[in-house]
């Protein structure tokens, strides 16, 4: 039943989530069309100009940055009133009538929701390589290639990562599995959090929504709070080195922030168990 409810799961999102993937290409669009403008051309040249045309790449270059960060936090807003509306009202009666466990519908919403985060991200990811590819596509000198830069990229980026690993006193190979491992991770613990801080306002007698904006909020703020006290232990327990310190530290916030998801995960489960009241 798990697998029925998360391909329910998956068509009540996937057109949002294409919207998005949508909006991220022209957004890459607008970030491609901020290069082609002359001041980035006679870069490539030696020279330098500046007219109406590069206001407007300017402009444009902002734009971009604006949206990309309206798409990112546009996924995440949609998945969590998503989430209200098909637990929390009356779109959500039949749902809660289904022969399933609250469980596997936690586990489904969290799961197709976090999968969509992640595909999100990615193509965030995805749209600041092509931008930089087309800054260097433009600023590069008519004489030089790009497989020619590649390759110095190449050398030099190993090289400069071999001396800040001895610098820093970190094995980038073991930092860079860490890093993608909390990357895939985060999403799903992101959404279990903020579907906690729902559930939690769903307790109150009115201004629901208010109290579950309020009770993210303060969770968020809590979760900081605590981490930061974690990198202060850390500060003196004799660690040395700059990154070994930094490992401990991104290491200790992460573990605050999945320790808390499993507590909201949980909290969640208990109120759609026992105190649904739907709107």
């Amino acid at each position: 039943m798990l697998g029925r409810l998360i391909k329910h799961e998956w068509k009540s999102i996937y057109k949002v989530g294409c919207l998005m993937l949508g909006a991220m290409a022209l957004v890459t669009f607008f970030g491609w069309m901020s290069f082609q403008t002359p001041m980035w051309r006679s870069m490539g040249s030696g020279g330098g100009s500046f007219g109406w045309l590069d206001i407007f790449g300017a402009f444009t270059l902002l734009l971009y940055a604006v949206l990309l960060v309206v798409v990112n936090s546009g996924i995440v807003i949609y998945l969590g009133v998503h989430f209200y509306k098909t637990m929390y009202t009356d779109q959500g009666y039949l749902l809660h009538t289904l022969p399933v466990t609250k469980h596997e519908i936690l586990v489904s919403k969290i799961l197709v929701g976090g999968l969509w985060v992640l595909i999100i991200i990615f193509s965030m990811y995805l749209s600041l390589f092509l931008l930089g590819l087309s800054m260097v596509w433009a600023v590069l000198p008519d004489q030089y290639t790009m497989a020619e830069f590649w390759r110095e990229f190449r050398n030099g980026a190993g090289e400069l990562f071999r001396m800040a690993g001895v610098e820093l006193g970190i094995d980038f190979a073991i930092w860079f599995w860490k890093a993608l491992f909390t990357s895939l991770i985060t999403p799903f613990v992101t959404l279990t959090t903020l579907f906690g801080a729902i559930s939690i306002g769903q307790l109150a007698s009115k201004h629901r929504v208010l109290m579950a904006i309020l009770c993210y909020v303060g969770i968020l703020i809590a979760e900081s709070m605590i981490s930061s006290l974690f990198s202060s232990i850390v500060t003196f327990s004799g660690i040395s080195g700059f990154g070994a310190y930094l490992d401990r530290s991104s290491l200790s916030a992460f573990c605050v922030k999945l320790l808390a998801a499993i507590g909201l995960y949980f909290v969640s489960w208990h109120v759609t168990s026992n105190k649904l009241n739907m709107d």
